[in-house]
């Protein structure tokens, strides 16, 4: 078990926001989800705005941090 709590801000987030909560630009959040290393809901149609699923990507990085630590 993790010491610590962290709030996630919304279940989903565009790359818009996910890339000012991450700090990480744009381009390279668009370049991990094609490499699959950044989880996306599904879209029900071409044309919406692809959302980050940020409960998901929380789960892994607390699960390899529960690894990491032991």
């Amino acid at each position: 078990m993790l010491s610590f709590q962290i709030v996630i801000p919304a279940p989903f987030m565009t790359l818009d926001e996910y890339s000012r909560h991450s700090g990480m630009p744009k381009r390279t959040l668009k370049d991990w989800a094609a490499q699959g290393k950044l989880i996306l809901k599904k879209k029900a149609l071409p044309k919406e705005t692809p959302l980050v699923n940020v409960i998901a990507m929380q789960e892994i990085a607390t699960r390899e941090a529960l690894s990491y630590l032991g």
